[in-house]
């Protein structure tokens, strides 16, 4: 199964106020004149916030704050002519700056263990969720969903109350969760989430920033939807001159070569494993296949762990192993890495790469200087089922 639509900022926050969840006033605009309007028309003291689908926008330079007129012009012109993370900016939020007193996380996202929706709330907002479940997961308050009976205002108070949340802010953000349930239920919602939500210095609450992604078997339920354009993944690979092949297993597979490719497929099943794909990466691995491998891999929700096993005939072991490194930071910078990864290189300056390895920190992330030994190690990892995790 595919992951679901995700939505653009704007998008998500279209759904929400149909819902009657606040959310500040704002524009969409698509070219630099737009913007300076746009921010005539807010009354100047405004945010432009690049309109794309991956993390961590803010400190690539994604979100920027205007002084003047015609400032907003040129910083608009700017945004819509560059990249956030590989992704163009094609349009950008130009929206109002609000007074900020307190800054939450409000959450609803599917638990693909027991299968029921799962609310999430922290009084911690503005931070990356995962790394705040790593850090202090105590912060987080859960509860979940009965699909039969909906979210019920008193479940809402109760993480409002363990979070020491103030009685005046209780029956707003209960109202606000209710409603994000509907919506998140009503769109076949897979995860729809405001962060921040804030509660301004004069007391009120509005949902800040939104990300909603919608289940794609749901989506001939959902005419409203935005539409995107529809690939096979073997198409999107051999675009990014890679080979791509979906198979029924659970072990995602990547390597560097036809030959070794199959090779390692035939080695996991040696070992009583079952490899979910083909994915030979050719030379794209050394540029920005690896994270498109990975994305493809992913979208096949029965993946427990992906195998990287690489031969370096022609870049460097070291080079490949820095852009491994690389890749999976950003992965869990943007919250897109769902299941562990297992590495294995062989060829020039292994030893280097093999530093390079073993000198990254990571959750995610094991290295093992032998094939036999990393299949066996993403094998048992796979065993454990934890899969498409989420905090």
């Amino acid at each position: 199964m595919e992951v679901g639509l995700r939505l653009f900022e704007y998008e998500a926050k279209e759904i929400l106020g149909r819902y009657n969840i606040p959310v500040p006033h704002g524009i969409v605009c698509d070219n630099s004149t737009k913007v300076q309007e746009a921010y005539d028309h807010l009354g100047k003291n405004v945010v432009l916030k690049s309109q794309v689908l991956v993390g961590g926008r803010g400190k690539a330079g994604g979100i920027v704050f205007p002084h003047s007129s015609q400032e907003a012009a040129e910083m608009g012109e700017k945004l819509l002519g560059t990249k956030i993370r590989g992704e163009p900016v094609k349009k950008v939020l130009v929206e109002r700056v609000l007074d900020i007193g307190h800054e939450y996380y409000l959450g609803i996202v599917t638990d693909t263990g027991s299968g029921c929706p799962l609310l999430m709330f922290s009084p911690q907002g503005g931070m990356d969720i995962e790394t705040l479940a790593g850090e202090r997961p105590d912060a987080i308050k859960k509860t979940s969903i009965d699909p039969l009976l909906g979210l019920s205002g008193y479940q809402v108070r109760n993480l409002l109350v363990e979070a020491e949340i103030p009685r005046e802010y209780h029956q707003r953000i209960i109202t606000i969760a209710v409603s994000l349930f509907k919506a998140y239920w009503h769109m076949d919602g897979e995860l729809l989430e405001i962060n921040p939500l804030v509660v301004t210095r004069d007391r009120q609450v509005f949902a800040v920033d939104a990300k909603f992604n919608i289940d794609n078997n749901g989506l001939y339920r959902q005419p409203d939807a935005p539409k995107r354009g529809v690939e096979s993944l073997e198409d999107r690979a051999a675009a990014a001159r890679m080979s791509f092949i979906a198979l029924d297993g659970d072990i995602g597979v990547i390597s560097n070569g036809a030959g070794l490719t199959m090779a390692t497929m035939d080695l996991l099943q040696l070992y009583g494993g079952n490899p979910a794909n083909f994915l030979d990466g050719k030379d794209a691995l050394s540029k920005d296949g690896l994270k498109i491998g990975i994305d493809f891999i992913q979208q096949n929700r029965n993946v427990k762990a992906i195998l990287i096993n690489i031969f370096a005939g022609g870049p460097r072991c070291d080079e490949i192993a820095q852009k491994i490194v690389e890749t999976v930071h950003r992965l869990e910078e943007d919250r897109s890495l769902k299941v562990p990864v297992v590495v294995t290189l062989h060829g020039r300056y292994m030893e280097e790469g093999i530093k390079v390895l073993s000198q990254f920190k990571s959750p995610h992330f094991y290295q093992e200087p032998e094939i036999e030994d990393a299949v066996r190690r993403v094998i048992a990892l796979g065993k454990r089922g934890n899969g498409h995790t989420r905090p």
